[in-house]
């Protein structure tokens, strides 16, 4: 059950400033409870200190005592509140009461500390004023005021320094002399560094120009011996349809024929060149025998010459004559000059198969060159 502070309450707030104040003698107040109820009164108070309040605690009872002893280091009162629970007390009463200690506490406030005991010996006069002393954080007493003492004056060694003393001119010039001769030094070193550094360069760069210039060279013979430039030849007639056409002479009064003695040159392409060439050297094997006149004297129509003429120049060329043939699978894009291009199902002639990734052969559009080997299947003829 609670604490009763009410009934009792102008009495128990008397007793506790009359401690309190430095002007009032009284310095404990003792208090405790009516009979074996809640309610708390004043016990008893004095001005004999901590000794006259021992006197009046009973052991078996519980009991709250407010007393105000001088602190040893500042010389100051200070207030401290003691829970008395005598060794005698019934236990029940004992716990019951421990939880009076908190509204006790609010109502006797301004203790400094709260000590505990449960004999005389706990609350013994020397032990209380110990634990005020331990709970006091300066050391100082404000009733004593020692005097300063006076502070004697401080010595000191310091001179007055003279640069004029202390530098050797002398020296010092030597000094600088030889920063400055060290500096030159440094200086020419870099220098000579600088200017071999740029030599190498300038070694380096002209040696790789002679060096790309003499691969160069080389892969130019190398592409000139696997590729030398097809001699130009010109378009075969055979004699064999020109020379009868100017031995012939019309005696029936027909106008004589001119004689088919050159032919244009058209501009081909080597492919075209080279096929028109073949078919040529061709015609030459095959060309039938000269034109012999019929006993009636009877002269063929030109134009039937000229078709025939016509007819075995314009002869396409055999297979045989485009050498190893191979149809594009991919379409390629020559990287450089000595390669060539090609789409999807057009066919390379005059292949030379150089090596095992890469051919050479005649392209599409006349030009003659590298290309991939996996790029193209062989023609193979029936």
């Amino acid at each position: 059950m609670a604490v009763d502070l009410n009934k009792n309450k102008d009495s128990l707030v008397a007793a506790w400033r009359e401690v309190v104040d430095d002007k009032n003698p009284i310095d404990w107040a003792l208090y405790g409870y009516e009979g074996q109820t809640n309610v708390l009164k004043v016990v008893s108070k004095g001005d004999g200190g901590i000794e006259e309040m021992i006197e009046d605690l009973s052991s078996g009872k519980i009991m709250y005592g407010f007393v105000k002893v001088l602190d040893p280091k500042t010389s100051l009162p200070k207030c401290v509140l003691i829970i008395w629970q005598g060794e005698g007390a019934p236990m029940v009463r004992k716990g019951v009461c421990a939880k009076h200690v908190h509204d006790v506490s609010k109502v006797l406030h301004g203790a400094h500390i709260t000590v505990n005991a449960r004999n005389e010996d706990e609350v013994d006069p020397q032990i209380i004023i110990d634990k005020v002393a331990k709970s006091t954080g300066s050391d100082y007493s404000f009733k004593e005021r020692a005097e300063p003492e006076r502070a004697a004056p401080v010595g000191t060694r310091y001179e007055k320094q003279n640069p004029a003393k202390e530098i050797n001119a002398s020296e010092r010039d030597r000094f600088w002399e030889k920063e400055e001769l060290e500096e030159k030094k440094r200086q020419a070193e870099e220098k000579r560094k600088r200017e071999e550094e740029t030599k190498r360069i300038d070694q380096e760069r002209i040696r790789l120009e002679e060096k790309s210039m003499e691969i160069m060279q080389q892969k130019e013979a190398e592409w000139t011996q696997k590729h030398p430039e097809p001699l130009k030849e010109e378009k075969i007639v055979p004699k064999s349809f020109v020379k009868p056409l100017k031995e012939l002479n019309f005696n029936n009064g027909h106008t004589n024929v001119p004689a088919a003695t050159e032919v244009e040159e058209e501009e081909l392409s080597p492919l075209a060149q080279a096929q028109r060439t073949l078919a040529s050297v061709a015609s030459l094997d095959d060309a039938p025998a000269p034109m012999q006149l019929s006993p009636d004297n009877e002269t063929p129509e030109p134009s039937v010459v000229e078709e025939r003429l016509e007819s075995q120049a314009e002869e396409p060329p055999s297979k045989e004559d485009f050498g190893i043939r191979a149809r594009a699978l991919y379409d390629y894009q020559a990287a450089d000059a000595t390669e060539i291009s090609f789409d999807p199902e057009d066919i390379i002639t005059h292949i030379d198969m150089i090596d095992e990734g890469w051919w050479q052969g005649l392209g599409p559009d006349g030009s003659y060159g590298l290309f991939p080997a996996n790029y193209v299947e062989l023609v193979i003829d029936d």
